[in-house]
């Protein structure tokens, strides 16, 4: 089952240093337009195999393709 987390949640542009933040409110969107938490509990992965994650973690394959972001209840 495909969710689309832009339905339930207001997504903000993180700044970052180069490396990617994580914690319970930050998301990675992949450039192939899927948002993964970085955080992310449930098995979740993006539609081009960058980001994969759950157990808590995420992997990103090219973080060049990663942009940030924070997340809000909408």
């Amino acid at each position: 089952m495909k969710l689309d987390l832009r339905s339930i949640y207001r997504f903000a542009p993180v700044e970052s240093d180069g490396s990617l933040p994580s914690g319970g409110d930050i998301y990675y969107e992949c450039e192939c337009g899927d948002i993964v938490s970085s955080v992310s509990h449930i098995a979740a992965a993006c539609q081009c195999g960058n980001l994969k994650g759950g157990q808590g973690s995420v992997r990103v394959d090219d973080a060049a393709r990663v942009k940030p972001m924070r997340g809000k209840l909408r």
